[in-house]
């Protein structure tokens, strides 16, 4: 089994399909799951189409196991769905639309069975877990995925849900590092700070976008990762937000590749503790996924992956 994370996309149809492709060459020779850790939607031209796919996906469709976590667009979309009353329209002040839900509204206006699919929807998002603790232990810390906090007691036989009626869960979805409205603005001092991760665990978050060059960031004294590229900042025209960091789990560390709205990986890193760049022939080797075809016969592309992954 080969697990991957990626986290927000927020509708970017580019890089969801160049990571779908690439897994699917990887599910010709092993079972793979993918762990998308919330803001799937919003701002992108193609959220309601990836929701559609991410939704099959889960209900068996194509060879990929996927596993959705909840971000803070999610739970904004879920409360417009729960206010919003039966055959009448969205509240267009509200959270949601306000951050890029109207794509996602434009789209179910259009549908004949709109009414139906938006119960379907509300349902399925209240469903959405808050958090996820892989096995895996990384320079001696189990990992945790969770969109932007972990929770303060990381529960073991408790798993919070999206329609929890629990201040935990817009914690862990919408908490930034900084408590903003702790500003002492005439002296320019921080006097607040929320802490992102957890001790004992290794967290990977997103929901802040990251500026660098990378496209992810570690913070080394709170122990996170935050893997969160700015695909919402690419869709409206920020584009020098490109860099999409892919996260593959290993039982004692972690590869992260770096994808770009151009179907390409234009580098990768490797961390058990450190990070280190991979070289060049370790990059052409998983850029064969995205760029291969197999248009060959399934015998001899399952040869190539193999040699590539083993």
């Amino acid at each position: 089994m080969r697990k991957y994370i990626v986290s927000d996309l927020h509708g970017n149809g580019e890089v969801y399909d160049s990571i779908i492709g690439y897994l699917e060459n990887v599910s010709l020779v092993d079972d793979v799951e993918l762990y998308i850790n919330g803001d799937l939607i919003d701002r992108g031209l193609d959220s309601f189409r990836l929701l559609e796919d991410v939704i099959d996906r889960i209900h068996g469709k194509g060879n990929i196991h996927v596993h959705y976590l909840a971000g803070n667009h999610e739970l904004m979309m879920y409360q417009a769905l729960l206010k919003r009353k039966p055959g009448k329209a969205f509240n267009h002040w509200s959270d949601w639309m306000l951050n890029g839900g109207w794509i996602i509204e434009g789209e179910l206006d259009a549908l004949e069975n709109g009414e139906e699919k938006c119960e379907e929807l509300k349902d399925f998002l209240g469903n959405l877990d808050i958090y996820q603790k892989f096995p895996e232990i990384i320079d001696g810390n189990q990992l945790l995925l969770v969109h932007a906090q972990a929770p303060k007691e990381v529960f073991d036989d408790c798993h919070m849900k999206l329609s929890d009626n629990d201040k935990k869960v817009e914690k862990a979805v919408w908490t930034r590092e900084e408590i903003r409205d702790s500003f002492l603005f005439f002296v320019g001092e921080i006097i607040g700070y929320n802490h992102i991760g957890k001790d004992g665990y290794l967290t990977i978050i997103g929901h802040t976008p990251v500026e660098n060059n990378r496209g992810f960031f570690y913070n080394k004294g709170e122990h996170y990762i935050n893997i969160d590229g700015g695909c919402a900042a690419f869709a409206t025209g920020h584009f020098e937000y490109n860099h999409v960091p892919f996260v593959e789990v290993f039982h004692d560390h972690l590869d992260i590749m770096v994808f770009n709205h151009n179907n390409e990986i234009i580098d990768g890193y490797q961390y058990d503790g450190q990070f280190e760049k991979m070289n060049d022939d370790e990059l052409e080797k998983r850029r064969i996924f995205i760029n291969h075809s197999n248009d060959c016969c399934e015998d001899k592309a399952k040869r190539l992956i193999k040699e590539i992954l083993y």
